[in-house]
């Protein structure tokens, strides 16, 4: 009677720790590229003459254009400079940092403010796409 239970329980069980995985490796993978591209990103050396002011804003989630079943992954920071916005888009454009899959460079965006003409406040954002297969973070 014993084995009958336990066999019963296993069959009951086991549709439930299958849908489970079948959900929670692909949030798991992702999660871990996630990680990955914000290390490699923090790990690129900044300008010289530039720190970083305030917090860095890493996000992932859903594509924001709604654009297609894609998994968006980005790393944003708000950068002091005495470099001029030349200079900073000349620092930026040598960035090859891998994406969050390891296939494709990170696309980097920059948004100057009002006093950057000869350096000032810049925000540097790094952004990268990839198909969210099975992913409900990004569905």
């Amino acid at each position: 009677m014993r084995i009958l239970v336990g066999c019963l329980a296993a069959v009951v069980m086991a549709p439930f720790v299958g849908f489970f995985l079948l959900i929670a490796i692909p949030m798991w993978r992702d999660n871990a590229r996630f990680d990955d591209f914000q290390e490699r990103v923090l790990a690129y050396p900044l300008p010289p003459q530039t720190r970083i002011k305030g917090d860095i804003d890493a996000t992932f989630g859903r594509n924001s254009s709604g654009n297609g079943d894609y998994c968006e992954y980005g790393v944003q920071m708000v950068l002091q400079t005495a470099l001029s916005q030349k200079e900073i888009r000349a620092y930026y454009s040598k960035a090859a940092i891998t994406g969050a899959d390891g296939r494709d460079e990170a696309e980097v965006s920059m948004d100057f403010g009002d006093d950057s003409d000869n350096g000032g406040a810049v925000t540097v954002k790094f952004t990268d796409l990839t198909h969210s297969d099975w992913n409900v973070t990004c569905s």
